[in-house]
């Protein structure tokens, strides 16, 4: 009787042992969705170019990919301005101008992805149609007291200074200068675009210098319209540091990573020297901006390569001679 007890006991367990296992593979089969490929929190294009948003998910069973605005209303294709496709992705084609459309072209949209075991959304995807727009590059003349440096600008129109950055700089020899992260020598470009010019002589003056852009949606690079060119001035005994425009102070907005360059350019004879500060959050006291590998100081120009959060802040640049100071 007992070791029919135990067999019994021992056929119960192994039954019931299966039917949980059979369970288990059965949960193990179907899972919910997960993004493989999540949307990008902004999205730029051209209306030359267009553009495809991917949104890709996997599950068992395979999620239904569909998007919405972002306050919940789902989209459909819009005749050539919107196609939402059958694989998830959104299609924006190359437009016409005239065929703007501010729902379509300025919106935000998410992506949601579902099966019968759940629903997630992506992030909101910030969408900005750009039509393309002639424009202009310039860049003038500059004043600039023999010895000292000098910064020449790239003046990009401000409805295109979003989309535009500085490709390099070439003068009137020939000779180029790309940007790079190597900021010796006497023509630097800044992480700003501007190509500085060390310790300029005579012969700078006999140059012209432009600039060439790049247009981060469409590709196209453009030589500035306009060269510019130095005014040198020999010295006449000795002058305090000056600016060549009232300096005030300005705000800087980088994203972390980036590098970014913060200017002095005041100019004096004999040659000032530059020394950096920044304000502690902490007292409000300055004290002198470390130089290192990551933060070099090029002249009067301070150049952060790698920005972090621990850079924000406010700086001063303090500038002197045998004369004087700012």
């Amino acid at each position: 009787f007992i070791i029919k007890m135990v067999g019994g006991l021992l056929k119960a367990y192994l039954l019931l042992s299966l039917v949980i296992n059979n369970i288990v593979r059965g949960q193990s089969d179907t899972s919910g969705p997960v993004f493989i490929q999540e949307p990008p929190n902004n999205v730029d294009f051209s209306n030359t170019t267009g553009t495809k948003i991917i949104c890709q998910s996997r599950g068992v069973p395979l999620p239904n990919i569909t998007w919405t605005k972002s306050n919940g209303e789902p989209i459909g294709t819009v005749p050539g301005l919107r196609q939402v496709m059958d694989n998830g992705n959104l299609i924006l084609p190359p437009f016409r101008a005239s065929d703007y459309k501010q729902e379509v072209h300025a919106q935000t949209y998410r992506c949601i992805a579902e099966n019968e075991l759940g629903k997630i959304q992506s992030r909101d995807v910030h969408v900005r149609a750009v039509a393309s727009q002639s424009y202009r590059v310039a860049v003038h003349e500059e004043q600039v007291i023999l010895g000292n440096d000098v910064l020449l600008k790239c003046n990009i129109p401000s409805f295109e200074a979003d989309f535009i950055s500085v490709a390099s700089w070439v003068d009137s020899e020939g000779l180029t200068f790309p940007v790079n992260q190597n900021y010796d020598g006497k023509y630097v470009v800044l992480p700003s675009g501007e190509l500085q010019i060390r310790n300029v002589s005579a012969e700078d003056g006999f140059k012209t210098y432009k600039c060439r852009t790049k247009h981060r949606l469409t590709g196209e690079t453009k030589l500035s319209a306009t060269a510019g060119r130095l005014v040198i001035t020999e010295p006449i005994g000795g002058s305090v540091p000056k600016f060549a425009m009232e300096s005030e102070g300005f705000i800087l907005t980088k994203p972390a990573s980036d590098p970014f360059s913060l200017s002095c350019p005041a100019q004096g004879s004999p040659v000032p020297s530059y020394r950096w500060y920044k304000f502690m959050e902490s007292n409000g006291n300055k004290k002198p901006v470390k130089i290192d590998d990551r933060v070099k100081q090029v002249g009067g120009t301070l150049i952060i390569k790698e920005a972090k959060v621990e850079d924000s802040g406010k700086y001063l640049c303090m500038v002197n001679n045998s004369v004087g100071g700012e």
